[in-house]
């Protein structure tokens, strides 16, 4: 036996933090004991099955085994071949490890999946993850690649055994790759429980496996055991199933030392008569309820009546189990038995309603309901007077009995000065255990001897996990809606008994298995436990010693009872007898019938993945197909099958659901009995799926599944986006080599013209005073684009810029030093743009900025006087600034103040006495001023303000004074003028017309001109220069624009192409109408300016005047409708899920940006981060500091490595040079030289040619060494935007045509292309002749019969409402056919899906073209008004198109007839006729004031119009669409006038969802939520809480709740708004 010291196991090999201090604190507490080393023993030898009773620490032998094995887990698993290593898979690269293993913990219970998972994470350091259904709801359909993630990142894998199940039917994990695989509660491995099956079907024997260990406190499940036999035939099964042996620690043969079960007791009472006053009403009730059955009720009230039921026979349970005072509670509580009754009765399906003739019919149900209430008032009144009175004893003898007992055990701990005793009660039914409490509550209130009774209570039910026996244990519908608050202080009940708060826990069996409550040392039980299980798990809840388990019973039934005890005792001693003396097991055969159906029905196997489906799994395998399949709720998608009977046997033949694109019945083989029959036949089912692609190779539905997201953004040679790309420069200034010769270069002059605003401005902006530069100008290597002229706003004015291209002109090499040095100077000197270098060894944005003049043969000229003069680079005036230059300490020479104050003009100046701050150029800016004019003030006039902006001195003062007494200067020349100047400013981001509004303007200061010196630079270039940076930007996104535009459109064939169908049908000139452009037979000639295209790729966040938004809206509904168009042509065999699938993919942002990036590079040219030239700009010929000094760093660095960790670094890397061993100084050495190489490769590729690809990889890593505010990162969303944008500039241009070309350009279809083939086009298809009706592809039985269905009058009448006249009816009668219309086979899904698209695309470009004014979200709050189920709904009703709909379903029926019922004729016309999209209200609220309006009666006051109504009209739309040959603006002619009513209300007032409206009235007062239906995914409940002070009611909040329960999250949190809306206009909107 090993030590316990060898399992306190500390993980070295693990670096999770934290993961060594979490274990050396549990430690001390958690020392293996004797018996669970043995166990631990036991398990590394072979499969186990521990048995152990409750609290004894099974799962800490789970924890023991996994730390056993725990190295096994520690690698990654293989994610397939890489370059790295010749032997990928080994374990010794990033791929992973093929023999890569993982440990698996299997749970019954969704509640444990969270407890066991911090338990291993607390006791193991490793990473636990944690899967169940409500961690997420689509865990089922979750890809490979998905499931791959959580295997690498976790090691140790907490989950329901479903889900670990379908992991292997799938084919997603093999047996091979579990390590260990522990079985919690393993007892319910038997049948067709899925413990078992995946023992049975999947956990090969014959094939090595991990080791199993199964954890149970009892293999026995059942109320009665016959004896031995029995016991040892449970034992042998559940140890074939499980492949294991079953053990027990020989300790526990006896007794366990460390963990003392208490000895069952009995504390028995005697029955009395007790509230025979009461009786008579109860049996009333009783009577009442049990007068019908279930079978005379319909299925919409049955549910109703049973709950009704259950409540009515709790309470002489209550009465009996409590007492009079306990029903009292449930009878006076607001949420209590009388006011869950109303919440039943007020379900839509049970309340009265109207019948045609205006008599107001009442079900059965609701008749009994109101009866009970009526007698539940008089069993009410009836208490309260025999309370009063005082003519019964309050409480029943059990429960006196009870209280008795537990203050007993109370005084007792008191006088003996012992903790107070905890204790559990363990009670059947839950109306019982809250009547208990709030009757126990009351008596801590009113009685001195009961204040220690501090009582919570949890009860089953919240988990969905409630037994069938007990339906008592469920949640009721009334509690269902508050199910996260009875979740909470459920939870919060637990947590506050463990740590002391309470000390009794009132709880039905939920605590009887798995939770941890360890401080529990007193078990009640209160009511006789119902099977073995439950009796071995509700004593083992009292693990604190000294404990006590007792049981309450009475005199009457004691013997009965004992008997029961003896027999559970009994059953525990031969367990341990028997598990104890276990002898080896042998091998043994399956000779169960489950073990010989995979011999009679082979498997469906996939070879590659290893998914299976066997023969116990293919029914539901095949039901969750069908499921899975697009459908409302009036249509039944479940697979129908008839069996036959002959002397071969039986066979099923299996038909699956109306939009299973798989139509033919399947025939099973012939079977011994039906059950093998239907096996067969779903077996044969799923295969025929398979085959016609319907099912993944993982043997799940392919259009639910969810596929791996592979689409990886990167450029055309591959790379991932990198620097030329985040940083925006375009390609004609990108990595040009200046230095190259011949020096052939091209020059672009920057002509200011300024509107200035201030008046103190100086007239010397455009041309200067005593220099002769005109402007500035751009030197490059490569033509540019034709600039338009634009603007920027410098905080004096308005500039208006205009580039023109000057010549071309040669340049010598020797003469480009000097340009270079204007450079850093302009940029760092004057400028002063920090964290930037020169670098002139560089090749990385490669232009020049110089000074411009006018020359003439030679001569320069301050303007240009004649038409010989030209604009060419000012060499002297960049000579005349490196004279004074001092370039020993690299700053300005400045000049002293000449004795003419006019020579000062034009110039730049700053005080003397701040020289020393500015001979290092580093303070240069603070204090500068341009000289404006010479004042008439001189220095003996007196300071109106200080000489400088923090200066606060007397004002009286004279500026002589001044200096003299703050300075220490006398002034020489006071008499002297002084000169008038303004700030130069240091900010220069100027590209928005709001830039001067964000700085406080300076007014002009007063200058004495004896103590400043002269900046060398003129202050009119000054000007311009502060300009440059939002200019030169603006000029890198034109070019940038222009290249995009030949990217994206060059090429295009502008001629007009008529289609041969359509010649005669259409005028063929050009038409300025947008929706024209819809038309697919026309072209338009234009061209798209490249400004425009700065439009598609500017995003909203650049916070520019112009952005994508508008184009983007436009472009987005025109791909919905092209891909639409080209899924609906292509696959006319799939239904709308399919259809709908695929859309999303085509139009996703991933595939438009992983296209468009890959065909135009639509990366490099989209920008999405607001500009700050200032800062957030790289100048040219310039690199950023920190990147510069990297590169420098990898220089040294290379340069530092010793010559032989080269040499080993070489052979490393020399594939004929094998096992070289490193000593560890040289591998050190080896790591910070490869680092450093990666930088230095980004250095030469800077320095190479910008045609040298030889360091391409080098543009990596540099996105890591520029530093991330000088970069736009993008995400998908971002490129998929712009690219919508191009589109939609594309058609509002061209048209339908070249939009549908340009989709082809970046190859939109390509993510289905399959095995590399050629993507799919969409001009091979979009032109080919209008697909045919689905009814017409039928038998000709069929169209024969659909065609006589088309001379019913109901189609005409529906052809005269909607103004149009079908040439093919059929297309009508498919628009108007449901799925659960037996008849048809085919409806209107794939209709409406294409109508959607259509009636989108149409209000779309309508709103564009009407509204220019409007943004994009203008716009589509309109489209959404417009094409809402609301509007859609209306317009159906108005046409009447519900009249004529072909549908058979009573639920379809009920709902409609329950929608229109609620309306008079006059209503229903106002309502079609209203342009709110309010939801309707039916009833009126009769009470004046909200106090008075109960919360539970404002819950069916919604009448939501039915999604169906929005979903003909769209499919009406697309029967139009088709049979009017796809001529969309004749489908615009016939339904814009449905529209244009609410189009217009709409135009005029903006409509605003109640979502908004309420946010903005309560913003602050407002809380929502919204949880899962129980048991049923697919409903959720939300709630809407708003809370209203009441100033005039000492500030008293009310809170005003309104709940709904919908299909989805987004439905029933929209009604609540619409309530709360409703609520607030009636009634708070008055206050």
């Amino acid at each position: 036996m090993l030590k316990k010291v060898d399992h306190g196991c500390l993980l070295p090999w693990t670096s999770k933090k934290g993961a060594n201090d979490k274990l050396n604190d549990v430690q001390p507490i958690f020392v293996p004991r004797d018996y669970q080393i043995e166990m631990l023993n036991r398990a590394k030898k072979e499969n186990t099955i521990v048995m152990m009773p409750t609290g004894t620490g099974k799962t800490f032998v789970a924890v023991l085994l996994i730390k056993h094995y725990i190295h096994q887990i520690m690698t990654d698993p293989w994610k397939g071949p890489c370059n790295e290593n010749s032997n990928c898979g080994n374990g010794f690269c990033s791929c992973g490890d093929k023999n890569w293993k993982r440990t698996f913990f299997l749970v019954n219970q969704v509640t444990l999946v969270s407890q066991q998972k911090r338990v291993l994470e607390r006791h193991t350091g490793v990473s636990v993850g944690e899967y169940s259904g409500s961690h997420s709801r689509s865990i089922d359909t979750w890809h490979k690649n998905t499931w791959f993630n959580e295997f690498k990142y976790h090691q140790i894998l907490v989950m329901t055994t479903e889900i670990f199940k379908n992991l292997l039917s799938t084919g997603i994990l093999k047996t091979e790759h579990v390590n260990v695989l522990v079985l919690d509660e393993c007892h319910h491995a038997k049948e067709n429980h899925s413990m078992a099956a995946v023992m049975r079907d999947f956990w090969n024997p014959s094939k090595p496996h991990g080791r199993v260990l199964g954890l149970t406190a009892s293999v026995i499940d059942k109320k009665k055991v016959g004896g031995r036999a029995e016991l040892q035939s449970s034992i042998e099964k559940l140890q074939t199933i499980l492949n294991s042996r079953l053990v027990t620690p020989l300790e526990f043969v006896n007794k366990i030392k460390d963990v003392q079960l208490p000895v069952p007791s009995i504390h028995v009472f005697k029955p009395g008569q007790y509230a025979n006053e009461l009786s008579g009403i109860t049996e009333n009730l009783c009577e009442t309820i049990n007068a019908h059955s279930l079978k005379s009720l319909n299925d919409e009230e049955r549910s109703t009546y049973h709950h009704i039921k259950k409540i009515v026979t709790a309470i002489p349970v209550i009465i009996s189990e409590v007492g009079i005072d306990g029903l009292q509670c449930l009878l006076q509580d607001d949420r209590g038995l009388i006011a869950e009754i109303n919440n039943y009765l007020a379900n839509c399906h049970v309340s009265p309603r109207w019948n045609n003739d205006g008599i107001l019919e009442e079900c059965l149900t609701h008749r009994i309901g109101k009866t009970v209430l009526k007698q539940l008032e008089c069993l009410k009144k009836a208490v309260k007077c025999i309370i009063d009175e005082c003519r019964e004893v309050r409480m029943s003898v059990k429960f006196y009995e009870l209280l008795k007992y537990i203050l007993r055990l109370q005084h007792e701990s008191h006088e003996e000065d012992t903790e107070a005793p905890r204790i559990i009660v363990f009670i059947e039914r839950r109306r019982v255990v809250i009547a208990m409490h709030k009757y126990l509550c009351k008596l801590r209130r009113e009685v001195e001897g009961c204040a220690n009774l501090k009582v919570c209570y949890v009860l089953g039910g919240t988990t969905g996990s409630g037994s069938k026996e007990d339906d008592d244990s469920k949640l009721s519908d009334f509690e269902v809606k508050d199910l996260q608050a009875i979740k909470k202080q459920q939870e919060q009940a637990l947590i506050d008994f463990r740590e002391g708060k309470y000390n009794i826990l009132l709880a039905t069996s939920v605590v009887e298995e798995g939770l941890d409550i360890p401080a529990c040392n007193i078990v009640i039980r209160y009511d006789f436990p119902q099977t073995y299980r439950a009796y071995v798990q509700s004593r083992g809840r009292a693990r604190k010693r000294p404990a006590k388990f007792v049981f309450f019973m009475k005199e009457t039934e004691i013997n009965e009872k004992k008997d029961l005890l003896k027999r559970f005792n009994d059953i525990e001693m031969l367990l341990r007898e028997y598990a104890s003396d276990m002898s080896p097991r042998d091998d043994h055969e399956d000779n169960d019938d489950e073990c010989d159906y995979n011999t009679l029905i082979p498997p469906l196997e996939v070879e590659g993945t290893g998914a299976k489906v066997t023969a116990t799994l293919a029914i539901q395998r095949l039901n969750f197909y069908c499921s899975q399949l697009p459908k409302d709720e009036y249509t039944d998608v479940m697979p129908s099958d008839y069996t036959i009977d002959n002397i071969y046997g039986f066979k099923t033949t299996i038909t699956l659901p109306k939009l299973c694109p798989l139509k033919q019945s399947v025939e099973g083989d012939y079977m011994k009995n039906k059950k093998l029959a239907k096996m067969s036949a779903a077996m044969k089912t799923l295969e025929a799926l398979y085959l016609a692609d319907e099912l993944t190779d993982t043997l799940l539905p392919k259009f639910r599944q969810k596929e791996a997201n592979t689409l990886l953004i990167k450029s055309e040679d591959g790379r991932s986006i990198t620097v030329d790309e985040k940083l925006k420069i375009p390609s004609v200034l990108w990595r040009q080599d200046l230095k190259q010769t011949p020096g052939k270069f091209y020059l672009y002059s920057i002509r200011l013209s300024l509107k200035p605003d201030d008046p103190n401005f100086s007239e010397y902006f455009e041309q200067g005073r005593d220099h002769r530069v005109a402007c500035f100008g751009i030197l490059c290597k490569q033509k540019q684009p034709e600039f338009p002229l634009f603007t920027v706003f410098p905080r004096f004015g308005t500039v208006t810029v205009n580039i023109q291209f000057e010549r071309e002109i040669d340049v010598p090499i020797h003469v480009l030093q000097s340009y270079y040095w204007f450079q850093e100077v302009l940029f760092t000197h004057l400028l002063r743009l920090k964290h930037f270098v020169k670098c002139s060894e560089s090749n990385f944005k490669s232009y020049f900025v110089l000074p411009l003049t006018w020359k003439s043969k030679g001569l320069q000229f301050r303007s240009s006087h004649n038409k010989s003069c030209y604009l060419d680079i000012d060499s002297r005036f960049i000579a005349q600034l490196q004279k004074q230059w001092d370039f020993d300490n690299n700053h300005w020479i400045y000049g002293n103040m000449p004795d003419d104050l006019e020579k000062c003009l034009d110039s730049v100046i700053f005080a003397a006495y701040n020289y020393e701050d500015h001979a290092d150029n580093q303070n240069i800016s603070k204090a500068l001023y341009a000289v404006i004019r010479i004042s008439e003030k001189t220095a003996k006039d007196q300071l109106k303000s200080g000489p400088s902006k923090s200066d606060t001195s007397d004002p009286s003062r004279t500026h002589e004074e001044y200096y003299l007494e703050e300075r220490n200067i006398k002034l020489q020349f006071p008499w002297k003028n002084l000169l008038e100047c303004r700030y130069v400013t240091n900010t220069y981001t100027f590209l928005r017309n709001d830039a001067s509004k964000q700085f406080k303007k300076r007014g002009v200061e007063f200058r004495v001109g004896e103590v400043h010196v002269v900046h060398p630079f003129p202050s009119s270039l000054w000007s311009q220069a502060t300009c440059l940076p939002s200019i030169l930007w603006r000029i890198e996104t034109f070019c940038l624009s222009q290249e995009l535009t030949v990217a994206a459109y060059g090429g295009f064939n502008h001629n007009i192409t008529i289609l041969a169908s359509h010649r005669d049908k259409y005028f063929h000139e050009e038409t300025d109408n947008l929706l024209a452009r819809l038309r697919r037979d026309l072209e338009y000639k234009g061209a798209i300016d490249w400004f425009e295209t700065l439009h598609c790729i500017t995003h909203k966040a650049c916070g520019e005047s112009y952005n994508l938004e508008r184009l983007e809206f436009l472009g987005d509904r025109f791909l919905k409708f092209v891909s639409t168009l080209y899924y609906f042509r292509t696959m006319p065999d799939k239904h709308e899920g399919w259809l709908s699938k695929y859309r999303s993919e085509m139009i996703s942002n991933q595939n438009l940006a992983v296209r468009s990036c890959k065909e135009i590079r639509l990366a490099r040219y989209v920008l999405h981060k607001k500009i700050n030239p200032g800062n957030g700009w790289i100048p040219p010929c310039f690199l950023p500091t920190h990147t510069l000094n990297k590169l420098r760093e990898a220089e040294k660095t290379v340069e530092s490595v010793s010559k032989e960790a080269l040499e080993y670094f070489q052979c490393l890397h020399d594939s004929t040079v094998a096992n070289i061993e490193v000593p560890q100084n040289y591998l050190d050495e080896i790591k910070i030289y490869k680092a450093a190489q990666l930088n230095l490769e980004v250095g030469l590729f800077l320095r190479a040619p910008s045609n040298d690809s030889r360091y391409s990889d080098a543009l990596d890593k540099m996105c890591e060494i520029i530093p991330k505010d000088l970069l736009q990162d993008l995400g998908p969303k971002d490129i998929a935007d712009s690219m919508e944008a191009l589109l939609g500039l594309c058609v509002a241009k061209y048209g339908y045509r070249k939009g549908v070309d340009l989709l082809d350009r970046i190859k939109v279809t390509t993510f289905q292309a399959k095995n590399g083939a050629e993507p799919d086009k969409l001009n091979d298809h979009l032109y080919e002749p209008t697909p045919v009706s689905q009814i017409s592809t039928l038998n000709p039985v069929a169209v024969r019969l659909a065609r006589l269905r088309c001379e019913n009058s109901n189609l005409r009448k529906v052809e005269e409402a909607i103004g149009y006249k079908f040439k093919e009816p059929l297309y009508l009668l498919e628009a108007l056919t449901h799925a659960s219309f037996a008849e048809i086979d085919a409806c209107y899904q794939r209709l409406e899906f294409l109508g959607d698209a259509v009636l989108d695309v149409l209000m779309v470009f309508h709103i564009y073209e009407d509204h220019p004014e409007y943004d994009q979200g203008q716009m589509t709050d309109l489209l959404s008004s417009l094409v809402c189920n609301t509007t859609l709904s209306k317009v159906c009703t108005t046409l009447q198109l519900h009249k004529s709909l072909l549908y058979d379903s009573p639920e379809l029926y009920n709902v409609l007839a329950g929608f229109f019922m609620n309306f008079e004729n006059d209503q229903l016309n106002q309502w079609c006729k209203d342009p709110s999209l309010e939801r309707v209200f039916v009833d009126s609220v009769d009470c004046d004031t909200p106090d008075k309006i109960p919360t539970i009666n404002l819950d069916n006051k919604v009448v939501q119009a039915p999604k169906l109504l929005g979903d003909l009209v769209e499919s009406v739309i697309g029967a139009i669409y088709l049979d009017c040959d796809e001529d969309i603006l004749r489908v615009y002619e016939i339904i814009w006038p449905w529209f244009e009513p609410f189009y217009s209300s709409f135009s005029k007032d903006l409509p605003r969802n109640p979502k908004a409206i309420i946010n903005q009235l309560y913003a602050g007062a407002l809380k929502k939520s919204i949880v899962a239906y129980p048991g049923d995914h697919y409903r959720s409940i939300a709630t809407v809480s708003i809370s209203i002070r009441n100033e005039d009611d000492q500030n008293k909040t009310t809170t005003y709740n309104f709940k709904t329960i919908g299909r989805d999250r987004e439905t029933a949190m929209e009604v609540s708004y619409g309530r709360a809306l409703h609520f607030h206009k009636k009634f708070l909107a008055k206050k």
